[in-house]
């Protein structure tokens, strides 16, 4: 795929800060489908462009990342000829998620992947000549594909260490005469009732 840089030296392993801009690549319609290629900045050279990819998935070996770049493609153009904007669009997104290990580089790859499909969904389910049960039937899909967006996201930051926390801020405790209050952390024993 971006078989040009094959023989470029190992990036660092910073990741590149937020402010610089998403590496772009280039398609070009091929035979056997299309080809992607590097397109770097004005100035930027191969080196600096591998580096990029490279930490736009949170890896640095090379296979492993045009690989999940072409699974990504692969699922946001299914039988579809693939566009600069979409290939472009797609590796934007993942160095704006910014994965810093191959777990994070799929749950991110799933994340796009889901977006696409509510946005397809909402799509289709809005579309002026949608019937009534067509339109329950992608809202509702939609409705599911919002929840496991959800739900990724949530795993990503729980893996990340910024999971959400829940806190219970009691202010006020009113025990009446002969009554008794736990103030803390209560557990069952696991024992029943009894």
């Amino acid at each position: 795929m971006l078989n040009k840089m094959r023989h470029a030296p190992e990036p660092d392993d910073q990741v590149p800060p937020p402010s610089r801009p998403a590496p772009r690549v280039r398609v070009r319609q091929t035979e056997d489908g299309h080809a992607v290629e590097p397109a770097p900045d004005d100035g930027a050279d191969q080196e600096g462009f591998r580096a990029q990819f490279l930490a736009a998935f949170g890896t640095t070996e090379l296979t492993v990342a045009e690989a999940l770049y072409q699974q990504l493609l692969n699922s946001l153009c299914p039988g579809k000829m693939l566009d600069a904007g979409t290939a472009n669009l797609a590796l934007a997104l993942m160095h704006s998620i910014a994965p810093r290990d191959e777990i994070e580089t799929m749950v991110a790859l799933q994340m796009i992947i889901t977006h696409t499909a509510v946005m397809d969904a909402s799509r289709r389910a809005l579309h002026v000549e949608q019937t009534v049960g067509g339109r329950a039937a992608y809202l509702s899909l939609a409705r599911k594909l919002m929840t496991l967006f959800t739900a990724q996201m949530d795993a990503l930051n729980r893996h990340r260490g910024k999971a959400t926390v829940q806190k219970v801020i009691v202010e006020k405790v009113l025990v009446a005469p002969g009554g008794q209050a736990i103030v803390g952390a209560v557990a069952n024993g696991g024992r029943g009732d009894g």
